[in-house]
């Protein structure tokens, strides 16, 4: 078959543009290279739709699609959910000039690649060069299609051998699936074989991919780095470079890497979850909540959209809230909260995400310190909670925490008796132990704080014995505050001063002085603590001790 010759014939085609004339434009080109099966989708949505139903022979895709799916999505959602035969081709068509949006499209691998404006000739050329290579491809893209990897690689040698001038793509192909199926020495072999014969930085990256798996991570590192002085924006080098780092150990260069990779091509959906989970690792807060606000919105109309998306955003967000009244502050927690609304009714059938959305919600308030609302999320996740037919250990652990973060310590208490009663799995022991601890400090505190307003009342009275035995009881918790060991001391200074010169009572004044250690100039207590050390100097001095 020659150019001239060329034909389309029989093959199902799939044209993707959101713009009628340009659809009509190229239906009219396929139309005069004999293609006689055209279907025509208008957006990225319906394009999918095509995909799921029909095994198309040839897909020709926008990158720009408008508002919705855009090409690379398109492509990504075809390779995720296997829907693009390995024997079937797809050819990504843009008007972009900014290498964001190019090297976006490049990433998920198109079979070509068509720059607008083109000709009927220039896509008659593309497509039969495309044309010929799958066709010497075929047995081994069958061989792929059917599972049969090892097969395909084995196909991939005898393709090699009768087309020499196929090194590059077909040692390309056999590389990757020798990784896949973790023949190390055989990738490194293919990748090799092609640097033996002409410089590639694709095979230099596999060679340093190779040589990682094989144990060999200096020599993979100096590899990958040497080919990013060569080609800074070859991205995949930054992303195994951060795999490897990650490691090693080296959170904080392979966040480096990763951020890098993001500036050369942000709008793949993979890579900015992967910088802001490893962000969040290590606590730098706000480039995982860039990270995670970007996947948010990329994969909006993306087969990555996920509800924890959403969620590690909203993480990342309450890290950088607090409680002052900043424009910047108010913005952010009204952005996390937009983010929760949207997660709510973009997953409204799934109880369970509703449920963290909704705990998520209680924490983002309680983040800006807005108690009243984050008590009112609480009850409205235990409403959520309430609906879900049998909520999980993890749920009712949350529900728990999410109790005492509220002030709602006695349906803590009540839940944690529902689970002892249900039964806890041995994977949450630990975290149960730790909310039951939470529970007793906070148990001690009350009590504490309990006997301390009695203790007030007597004093207050001029009971000073009552108002002692009160304090005392009140600062054997550990819990007890500055305030409650004060109240203690000015209860026996004044018994001192107006009844007896107690020693006993006056050692207790030094002990509860030690526990306090100091109060800070700042603190509004500092005046008081100070007089209150100052008489128990005199009052020691007075007793000759």
């Amino acid at each position: 078959m020659t150019e001239a010759s060329f034909n389309l014939q029989g093959q199902k085609i799939l044209i993707v543009d959101d713009l009628v004339e340009a659809r009509s434009a190229l239906k009219s080109m396929l139309t005069v290279l004999g293609a006689d099966d055209v279907y025509s989708a208008t957006d990225g949505r319906e394009a999918v739709e095509y995909i799921m139903e029909h095994d198309f022979d040839l897909v020709l895709s926008d990158y720009n699609l408008g508002k919705g799916k855009d090409g690379q999505q398109i492509l990504e959602e075809a390779r995720y959910t296997n829907r693009l035969r390995a024997t079937a081709s797809f050819v990504m068509i843009t008007g972009e000039n900014a290498v964001d949006r190019v090297m976006g499209a490049l990433e998920y691998d198109p079979d070509a690649y068509v720059t607008k404006p083109f000709t009927l000739s220039i896509l008659r050329e593309r497509l039969y060069r495309l044309s010929i290579l799958k066709t010497i491809l075929l047995p081994m893209n069958r061989a792929i299609d059917q599972g049969q990897i090892d097969w395909a690689i084995e196909i991939a040698d005898q393709i090699r051998v009768e087309h020499p001038r196929l090194l590059l793509p077909v040692s390309r192909l056999q590389g990757k699936l020798c990784l896949k199926q973790e023949r190390y020495e055989d990738a490194l072999e293919a990748y090799t074989r092609v640097l033996e014969s002409r410089p590639a930085s694709w095979a230099r990256l596999g060679q340093a991919v190779c040589f990682h798996f094989l144990g060999d991570t200096d020599q993979a590192v100096s590899l990958i780095r040497a080919t990013l002085l060569d080609h800074p924006l070859y991205v995949q080098c930054h992303d195994w470079l951060a795999k490897i780092l990650v490691g090693l150990g080296k959170g904080e260069e392979a966040q480096q890497e990763l951020e890098a990779a993001v500036k050369i091509s942000p709008r793949a959906v993979l890579r900015q979850l992967e910088l802001g989970q490893l962000a969040l690792t290590n606590e730098s807060y706000t480039v995982a909540q860039d990270a995670f606000e970007q996947a948010m919105r990329l994969a909006r109309y993306s087969c990555y959209k996920s509800s924890s998306t959403y969620q590690q955003f909203v993480e990342a967000a309450q890290h950088n809230l607090d409680a002052e009244q900043t424009k910047e502050n108010r913005l952010l927690c009204s952005k996390a909260l937009r983010a929760l609304d949207e997660m709510k009714q973009e997953f409204s059938g799934n109880m369970g995400v509703v449920f963290d959305a909704t705990i998520a919600e209680s924490r983002t308030y309680q983040a800006v310190e807005d108690d009243n609302k984050a008590r009112s999320s609480a009850d409205k996740a235990e409403g959520v909670l309430a609906r879900i037919k049998e909520p999980t250990g993890e749920q009712q652990l949350t529900m728990t925490e999410v109790y005492i973060d509220t002030g709602q310590s006695e349906k803590a208490v009540n839940m944690v008796q529902t689970m002892k009663d249900q039964g806890v799995a041995s994977t949450l022991l630990q975290r149960l132990g730790a909310i039951e601890e939470r529970l007793s400090n906070i148990n001690a505190r009350e009590k504490s704080a309990e006997l301390n307003e009695k203790g007030v009342a007597h004093y207050e009275r001029g009971e000073l014995k009552e108002a002692i035995a009160a304090f005392d009881q009140a600062t054997r918790f550990e819990e007890a505050g500055i305030s409650v060991l004060l109240n203690a001391i000015q209860a026996k200074v004044s018994y001192i001063e107006n009844e007896e010169l107690d020693v006993g009572q006056l050692k207790d004044c030094y002990r509860l002085l030690r526990r306090i250690g100091s109060v800070g100039h700042f603190d509004e207590r500092h005046d008081r603590y100070q007089r209150l050390k100052e008489t128990c100097e005199r009052l020691r001095r007075s007793a000759g001790l």
